[in-house]
């Protein structure tokens, strides 16, 4: 696996350069705030977004995982998702480019992004699994920052392009039609670069010490027992690691910046001053700038330990919300933007190698798939309620949002108080070195 260190990094670090050109358009994207506005959206809508994502996310990764858990060789279910999910935005492209704007476009969209958060649902469990897999567990940090560096690099030109194109065209239907069109494209193309990597299961027919060929042929009603069967083992498994999760708690960070991202370029359009097209593209430029200086400094040079280098970098955003909130200026988005970065680019390094650590498991599929359904109420509920109250408080103005940005500080303080009640380290970190051969990735 060492010497196909460099080979595999290089193939996850180009399938996330090309999804990274299209990944602001359609995730946690200042550009979709500004695209359903121009539709005629309220908050709630626009909150809706985020909770489509991760229920599609949630409730479709446990069948994606049972059915991937057991393949010897995953690569093939790798493409074969990420191409499943490209193919919604593509045919939305198409659609608006044919149709231009009608009475149905709202409708239309929304079923198009469910479509796409289902096919991020069947992806997630084996891509996030297969990521750690093609990696040593010392190696699998400094190779997903160098990818997740890469992704950064490309969602900053793709800010640059949006810009552009919004200056352009503002959000006519030939220019939405055409920027869903290249994220499609850019989307399907990424997803084959995966034949770049190499696998484990590419030196092996069969699993050590089994008999199960790559290939299985299901019945649809032992394809149910086997749902159900693996469902069951997998949540007593998850559920009883109580470290396991005192760490999905500190995702309350997260989904209370996704809170804040979902609306806080509406905030700087309607009563801060700040143009469209800078809020489309320079908020993403910095948030991904701030990505990209976390992954160098705490993935590639590997400062801090585990638990610390979640712990910087929640704090940083912990104390962009009241410069957000208090300083309603460009300089202060793009700060904010800045450290809202640094927090979620570390946590794309770094979750997946901290979920196979406290796992304790070579294969964490089961983690993977049951994380996302064990935070839906998290995960859905914060960006719809976030987008519901600034509805309700409209009358306050620009305190409808502010209020609603301090609620979500208060979240992101908790998950920092949840990370400190993980242990990285000590008697665990020692077994589960024993188990896997991951201890030293914690801290």
């Amino acid at each position: 696996m060492r010497s196909d260190f460099g080979r595999n990094t290089l193939g996850v670090s180009a399938v996330e350069f090309l999804w990274g050109l299209g990944t602001p358009v359609v995730i946690e994207s200042t550009f979709l705030q500004l695209f359903l506005r121009n539709l005629g959206a309220n908050s709630f809508l626009v909150g809706l977004i985020p909770t489509l994502f991760s229920a599609g996310l949630a409730l479709i990764s446990p069948l994606s995982g049972v059915l991937t858990a057991r393949l010897t060789r995953k690569r093939p279910a790798v493409v074969a998702t990420h191409v499943a999910a490209s193919l919604p935005l593509l045919a939305l492209g198409v659609y608006l480019r044919l149709a231009g704007f009608t009475g149905s476009s709202l409708s239309v969209f929304f079923a198009a992004y469910a479509l796409f958060s289902v096919g991020v649902g069947l992806l997630w469990p084996v891509w996030q699994n297969y990521l750690v897999r093609i990696f040593s567990s010392a190696g699998a940090v400094p190779a997903l920052a160098v990818m997740t560096s890469s992704a950064s690099v490309a969602k900053i030109v793709s800010a640059f392009v949006i810009l552009k194109m919004v200056q352009r065209y503002a959000f006519s239907a030939r220019g939405s039609a055409l920027i869903f069109t290249l994220v499609g494209l850019l989307f399907l193309a990424g997803s084959f670069l995966f034949l770049v990597t190499r696998e484990p299961g590419d030196r092996e027919s069969e699993r050590p010490g089994g008999t199960e060929p790559v290939v299985r042929r299901w019945r649809w009603r032992r394809l149910l027992r086997e749902f159900f069967s693996e469902f069951r083992e997998g949540a007593r498994e998850v559920t009883g690691n109580l470290n396991f999760l005192w760490f999905l708690g500190t995702e309350l960070e997260y989904f209370g910046l996704v809170g804040i991202v979902a609306f806080y370029a509406n905030y700087a359009t309607e009563f801060c001053g700040v143009s469209a097209p800078a809020a489309s593209g320079l908020f993403v430029a910095l948030n991904y700038l701030g990505g990209i200086s976390a992954n160098a400094l705490l993935g590639w040079l590997g400062l801090l330990s585990l638990r610390n280098k979640f712990l910087v970098t929640k704090l940083m955003a912990l104390a962009a919300v009241p410069v957000l909130c208090f300083s309603c200026s460009l300089p202060a988005f793009l700060l904010a933007s800045f450290c809202f970065g640094a927090s979620r680019g570390t946590r794309m390094a770094v979750y997946a190698p901290a979920v196979k650590h406290l796992s304790g498991k070579d294969d964490s599929t089961h983690y993977f798939a049951l994380a996302p359904l064990l935070l839906l109420p998290l995960s859905t509920g914060i960006p719809l309620a976030a987008g519901a109250l600034i509805d309700r408080l409209q009358g306050l103005g620009s305190w409808s949002y502010r209020w609603v940005f301090l609620g979500m500080g208060a979240l992101i303080a908790l998950g920092i108080l949840f990370l400190l009640r993980v242990r990285f380290g000590g008697t665990e970190r020692r077994g589960t070195a024993q188990r896997s051969g991951v201890g030293e990735v914690g801290q």
